[in-house]
């Protein structure tokens, strides 16, 4: 699945310009600092109020780095949400959607495929589980009843806002079997620290086995 590579791409990025700002600013300041104190000058040898064309130039910099920034991430989100990097015989099984609503201060999820709806109160030992099958694309389909929440799990570096009247589709595949924490990452109110809930991946027939039970159970 792609998060973890778009995720690890977009953080290399961001981390080698704010290193090398870092290290240009800091050669600039050490230059400066030794070269005023090596030369006694009654003036400064310019007024930067003054010096319109290093005004300018500094602006045109600072605009290029936040415009790639801004694009490069841009183009990412635009990956994830197209499912790039998909495996391409995961893309062409069968999809997987299940409707999540987001609420202070839990969860809901309900399957598309079957009558089943899994919840909870986040509290205790009563956070929900969600269940989806392995190699198979998975579209959680994000809403929230109430303020902005955003869907995390933290393991996969896949997250997405959930926000009132609206909703945002994350699509992403599991490829293997295991259990994971997610949680809110949007401050959501008093509660938002206990938003926890659980995903489960389990093999595509004990997936089916577990549709057929719950159906049955409800």
């Amino acid at each position: 699945m792609p998060f973890r590579s778009v995720f690890d791409q977009i953080f290399t990025i961001w981390t080698a310009i704010a290193g090398g700002v870092f290290v240009l600013v800091t050669a600039v300041l050490l230059f400066a600092v030794v070269r005023n104190r090596a030369t006694k000058r009654e003036h400064l040898p310019f007024a930067a109020s003054e010096n319109h064309k290093v005004e300018f130039g500094y602006v045109v910099v600072l605009g290029l780095i936040v415009a790639g920034l801004v694009t490069g991430s841009f183009l990412a989100i635009s990956r994830l949400h197209s499912g790039e990097g998909l495996a391409e015989e995961a893309m062409a099984g069968p999809s997987t959607r299940i409707d999540v609503t987001a609420f202070r201060w839990c969860w809901e999820f309900a399957y598309a495929e079957a009558p089943v709806t899994v919840t909870g109160t986040c509290t205790s030992d009563d956070s929900p589980v969600v269940v989806v099958p392995t190699d198979r694309p998975v579209e959680f389909a994000l809403t929230s009843s109430d303020v902005v929440h955003s869907f995390w799990i933290p393991d996969w570096a896949a997250k997405m806002d959930a926000y009132p009247d609206d909703v945002n589709e994350l699509r992403m595949v599991f490829p293997e079997e295991g259990m994971w924490r997610g949680l809110c990452s949007e401050f959501c109110g008093t509660h938002h620290v206990t938003m926890d809930f659980y995903v489960r991946a389990v093999s595509p027939a004990e997936y089916e086995q577990y549709l057929a039970a719950a159906s049955v159970a409800a």
